[in-house]
């Protein structure tokens, strides 16, 4: 089921103006895109769900009754636009609306996938606000990463998939219009979040929990905060595109070694991180000038603890280097 429990630490946000920005990041390929526009067979007259492979699904995997559709000129200049919201389910007991177009054709060594739309969100009339989200699910329709825009407090959240929502520290404004772009490189198993030049989320994982690093989908939703009486406020989007880079190498990134806590004996832990797939070796030194091995290792993901013996040592110096 496309859904997710909230769970938000934190209500720090700072505004984000629109901004158009381009960055490529390669030689990318464009895997699927759509302006929602009449001559690409969108008609305004019937939901987007059933159009140009659009999917919908609501709690208890039934097809939803609430709000989606066709609008124009929301956007200046672009025509028409997709929306989600707006008008209620039918019944009380549909609390969200999740639209999703599953993408096909990324070959396996298209490692970097870039998400970007544009985007707007247009405030409730009846004072009741709900959540919109963008998600990430993988091919196996597992969902992965969150970003959701609460609008009862304007503030932009994110969740991995332990289900917890956490600030961004950036909010938004209501009718304002917002490039919004994920970056996902399925091979570091990380993900990145802007809004023009801002970013909102830094190189996150994109499954914390084994799950298949592939790209299925990346869609909207509306998330009804009281199904007894749901907002009218929607979401607006267009410009949707999805574009897949190849990637032959892992880009070498340096070592890094953080304290990660004492434990009992003596003993205590240092945090490695880096990438998957190089090798590194942690040192230890009293005196900075003769080193130790203590271990040569692979990451487990992109970080990996590893343990450290501190009895018999006033003062101990630790480092981690790559190793052929």
């Amino acid at each position: 089921m496309r859904w997710e429990t909230k769970c938000v630490i934190g209500t720090c946000w700072l505004t984000i103006w629109f901004g158009l920005a381009t960055c490529a990041l390669g030689q990318e390929r464009t895997v699927y895109y759509t302006g929602f526009e009449s001559e690409q067979d969108y008609n305004m007259e019937f939901t987007l769900i059933g159009q140009d492979g659009w999917h919908g699904e609501g709690n208890d995997g039934i097809t939803p009754t609430g709000g989606n559709g066709l609008i124009r000129d929301y956007i200046e200049d672009l025509g028409q636009q997709g929306y989600i919201g707006f008008w209620p389910p039918e019944k009380s007991s549909e609390y969200f609306v999740s639209l999703w177009r599953p993408i096909e054709g990324i070959e396996v060594t298209e490692k970097i996938i870039t998400f970007s739309v544009l985007m707007m969100i247009v405030d409730s009339t009846n004072s009741q606000r709900d959540d919109f989200r963008w998600t990430v699910y993988n091919s196996d329709v597992q969902r992965m990463v969150t970003l959701d825009f609460d609008n009862e407090t304007n503030s932009i959240n994110y969740a991995l998939d332990d289900d917890v929502f956490l600030p961004t520290e950036y909010g938004f404004e209501h009718d304002a219009v917002y490039e919004l772009k994920f970056v996902m490189d399925f091979a570091s198993n990380s993900w990145t979040v802007s809004v023009g030049e801002e970013v909102l989320v830094d190189s996150k994982k994109l499954t914390t929990t084994g799950a298949a690093l592939t790209f299925g989908d990346l869609g909207p939703s509306w998330i009804i905060r009281n199904p007894e009486a749901p907002g009218d406020n929607y979401m607006v989007f267009d410009e949707y595109r999805i574009t897949a880079e190849i990637r032959d190498e892992m880009p070498e990134t340096p070592p890094t070694l953080e304290w990660a806590g004492s434990l009992i004996n003596g003993r205590a832990k240092l945090r490695l991180g880096g990438n998957a797939t190089t090798n590194y070796t942690v040192e230890a030194s009293d005196d900075l000038t003769n080193w130790t091995s203590i271990e040569t290792t692979k990451l487990e993901d992109t970080w990996k603890e590893v343990l450290i013996d501190t009895r018999g040592h006033t003062q101990r110096f630790y480092r981690a280097r790559t190793v052929d």
